[in-house]
């Protein structure tokens, strides 16, 4: 059984509480993004980590920059899976509004 389904069966037999059940969640987000950030991590090393002797200074510096940008988007899944900004939902418009 996934963790998330352990989560849900305690909600929906008792016995796990809605913060129990919150912060789990919140620690299962994490792990993933952590998870998520080394996968890309590991994915930047490989593609654009070590310099080839055959590369011009031009291709040096791009791989340099793409290796950079992979890291930097590494930090942001790390930092937005811990604050949970992937799993806000939208604001809900009325739909009996006009506006």
């Amino acid at each position: 059984m996934s963790a998330y389904s352990a989560i849900y069966q305690g909600l929906v037999k008792g016995g796990m509480s809605a913060t129990e059940a919150a912060n789990l969640l919140g620690q299962l987000r994490a792990e993933t993004g952590a998870e998520l950030s080394a996968g890309l991590h590991a994915h930047a090393a490989e593609m654009y980590g070590q310099k080839r002797p055959e590369d011009s200074k031009a291709l040096a510096r791009t791989r340099t920059r793409r290796f950079g940008a992979m890291r930097e988007a590494a930090k942001w899944v790390i930092a937005a899976t811990a604050t949970g900004r992937l799993t806000t939902t939208p604001h809900q418009r009325d739909p009996r509004s006009n506006t």
